[in-house]
């Protein structure tokens, strides 16, 4: 498997290797075991690039607090499983964490993957009281993950889709009254193109759907056909959720024919975007999301210099390092790794990164934090990927404007909790 995969996603597994390697190593030396974390994800394959850069920041951060002395004096040992974007992959890695010990999954690339996983932990939980997994959900944007499909065992700490588009459809100039949707045909491109419709309707009755398309995941090479539609319908703006490849194809495609409407994306930043979609997207892709590399918050700030100092380049995965975060800070308020216990402390949980802070609501497990929008720009504090562009903040919404009612959970609480 290691032959298809980029150079820097085989650095990635080397050094997560090597960490629990290294871990496994200090925690022989410790009384306390080491606490394990399995990250299920796409290694490789069309969407690997969208981990590249979150691995390596969540190495960072792995060795950053295993040097000062690990959680309730246990190391960290972390432990990649390579998904492929595939639900059977997922489940396969999942049962490899089972049978391995592992109680703590991290996963949120691939809406298809996450509900495989929650409902494989479900009937796991159920059957195995006191061994039971916890999933950090640090990237999935499905409203429906904390709507309906709501589960005690999945916490989920970024914003969903329908926070997301709401900062974005909150923004909107006012000139704005004319917008086409384009999304990736699975779960969560489904889930945005409703949430978008759901938006604008209540926030922007005087915006016009031009166009609307579900296109196949992962399969699109060329996007003419599609931009070439988008065009001729003469849009004031186009709204995507497209993630890895799907996006910068996609825009990419639109620059090739000279579409000049501002995009409104989720993924625009991440890491090889920047690179890929080039100097003519500067000033017209704009980005909701939970945060950027240049937050102008010290303490994100400290976090960019240190990593790549160490040498693990950009520090863009905010994301899933709250997700860590997440995990971590209810481990010791808890005071224990004991699943159930740490569920019920992630459930009262505020993390903090500076001055940026997320609570985890306990009746769906969605997180409630502040979201923002970003444009492109040549004069961002942080260029991206080694290009002279990076994404500069243009406007942050506070958590209570773009939080999202509970929507449809039913959440089923196991006994003690």
């Amino acid at each position: 498997m290691m032959k298809y995969m980029t150079a820097a996603v085989r650095h990635v597994l080397r050094a997560g290797l090597a960490i629990t390697a290294g871990a496994a190593l200090l925690g022989s030396a410790h009384a306390a075991p080491p606490i394990r974390i399995m990250v299920i994800e796409p290694m490789s394959g069309p969407q690997s690039s969208t981990m590249e850069s979150s691995a390596k920041n969540l190495q960072f951060i792995v060795k950053r607090d295993n040097a000062a002395g690990g959680v309730l004096g246990s190391k960290i040992e972390l432990e990649f499983c390579d998904d492929k974007f595939s639900p059977k992959d997922g489940k396969n890695c999942l049962d490899r964490a089972i049978g391995n010990d592992v109680h703590f999954v991290m996963q949120g690339i691939g809406a298809n993957v996450t509900m495989t996983l929650l409902d494989a932990i479900e009937k796991y939980n159920a059957r195995n009281p006191g061994k039971e997994i916890i999933l950090i959900n640090w990237a999935g944007l499905d409203e429906a993950m904390t709507g309906k499909y709501c589960s005690f065992w999945q916490f989920r700490t970024d914003g969903h889709i329908g926070m997301k588009m709401k900062a974005a459809v909150l923004s909107l100039d006012p000139k704005v009254k004319r917008v086409y949707l384009i999304n990736m045909d699975y779960s969560m491109g489904q889930s945005a193109d409703a949430a978008l419709r759901r938006l604008l309707k209540q926030f922007r009755p005087d915006i016009q759907i031009v166009g609307s398309e579900l296109h196949p995941p992962n399969r699109v090479q060329d996007f003419t056909p599609y931009v070439a539609k988008i065009k001729a319908a003469n849009p004031d703006a186009i709204f995507t959720a497209n993630i890895g490849t799907d996006l910068s194809r996609l825009i990419r495609a639109g620059n090739d024919i000279g579409l000049n409407a501002p995009w409104y994306t989720v993924y625009a930043s991440q890491h090889g975007q920047v690179t890929s979609i080039g100097e003519k997207s500067v000033g017209k892709v704009y980005q909701a999301s939970d945060s950027i590399m240049s937050m102008n918050i010290p303490a994100i700030d400290q976090l960019m210099d240190q990593s790549r100092a160490g040498g693990y380049g950009d520090f863009e995965g905010m994301r899933i390092y709250r997700g860590y975060l997440f995990l971590t800070d209810a481990i010791r308020d808890a005071k224990s790794t004991q699943p159930l216990a740490v569920a019920k402390a992630m459930e009262k949980t505020t993390v903090s990164i500076g001055d940026y802070k997320a609570t985890m609501r306990s009746t769906d497990h969605q997180a409630q934090l502040p979201l923002n929008l970003s444009v492109l720009t040549s004069d961002a504090k942080y260029k991206q990927d080694g290009t002279p562009w990076g994404f500069k903040l243009i406007k942050t919404f506070p958590a209570a404007q773009v939080s999202e009612p509970v929507d449809g959970c039913n959440m089923k609480r196991p006994p003690g909790a």
